[in-house]
């Protein structure tokens, strides 16, 4: 689930999580593309309805909608995000999601930890 470079053929992947049981039983799906040197990449599909309970990430974490509609939510804000959309949240923030509509997110994971490329030389 780690490698330096990786790239991943989204469309094929939402293909193959739809065709899992977990989908076909009207559940969400996700599966891990990346895991590990402090970035963690989640595929999620979700059913309209589904909801993530309040939790928080142990890093920053980012959203990006690729199909359908999200609802994200904190305690100091609620927000709506549609295709092409990216949602960003700190470390240790509490927050919710539902699917307003079917949808498609990519789920990044950092740790929280700066990489040594992005510090300044």
């Amino acid at each position: 689930m780690s490698a330096p470079v990786q790239s991943f053929r989204l469309d094929e992947a939402v293909s193959r999580l739809r065709e899992e049981k977990a989908w076909r039983e009207g559940r969400r799906n996700a599966i891990t593309l990346r895991k590990g040197q402090g970035m963690n990449v989640v595929l999620l599909v979700m059913r309209a309805g589904d909801k993530l309970e309040e939790h928080a990430a142990p890093g920053p974490i980012s959203i990006s909608v690729r199909e359908g509609r999200v609802r994200f939510m904190t305690s100091e804000e609620t927000l709506e995000a549609g295709p092409e959309m990216l949602i960003t949240c700190e470390s240790g923030v509490r927050h919710s999601a539902e699917a307003l509509e079917d949808a498609v997110c990519v789920v990044t994971i950092a740790s929280g930890k700066t990489s040594p490329m992005a510090t300044p030389k």
